[in-house]
């Protein structure tokens, strides 16, 4: 009974110790998307259970991860039947594959979007914080600060591509310090 005891806490610890990486790979599979948070305990749940598939010595991450991506696209395909405008599949599967990176260059990643974030207009912050930090939608936000949802939503998507551009020109930076 012990050593199911010890067993079930370090499977405890695992998930415990890749809440951020899941968190922040679930938010790249669903940009703009209401639910992280549900999908995120979706995905807990469905790693208690399957506990006893996994093997331990193999690469936890991933593995939780591939649930993480499979709990995503259900949670898409729910909205999609609700009759939610969707980004194509094939779109979803080239983020999972290149947020599936390796812990190192995770952080070094997690680095760089630091910075770039820090480079941020106080508006442009407010919005992107609000938008992935705060616990309400576009819409309370959209009349916070008396704009249109829509244009919130073309702001969002700028403030994103110059975070990509951003985060990438500093990793090429870090490159060519190596």
């Amino acid at each position: 009974m012990d050593n199911e005891v010890t067993q079930q806490a370090e499977f405890v610890g695992q998930i415990a110790s890749h809440q951020a990486a899941l968190h922040s790979f679930i938010i790249s599979l669903m940009p703009g998307m209401d639910g992280v948070d549900d999908v995120l305990q979706e995905t807990n749940m469905v790693l208690w259970v399957k506990r006893k598939t996994f093997k331990p010595g193999t690469n936890f991450k991933a593995w939780a991860c591939t649930i993480a991506r499979f709990k995503v696209m259900r949670h898409r395909r729910k909205l999609a039947n609700l009759g939610h405008r969707l980004f194509d599949e094939n779109l979803t599967d080239q983020l999972a594959t290149e947020c599936e990176a390796e812990p190192q260059e995770l952080n070094e990643r997690m680095d760089a979007l630091r910075k770039c974030l820090s480079r941020l207009q106080p508006k442009e912050r407010e919005l992107i914080e609000h938008r992935y930090y705060k616990d309400s939608n576009l819409d309370q936000f959209a009349r916070k600060c008396g704009r249109g949802v829509d244009s919130l939503r073309v702001s969002l998507f700028r403030i994103r591509a110059a975070l990509k551009k951003c985060v990438q020109s500093e990793i090429n930076i870090q490159d060519s310090r190596l």
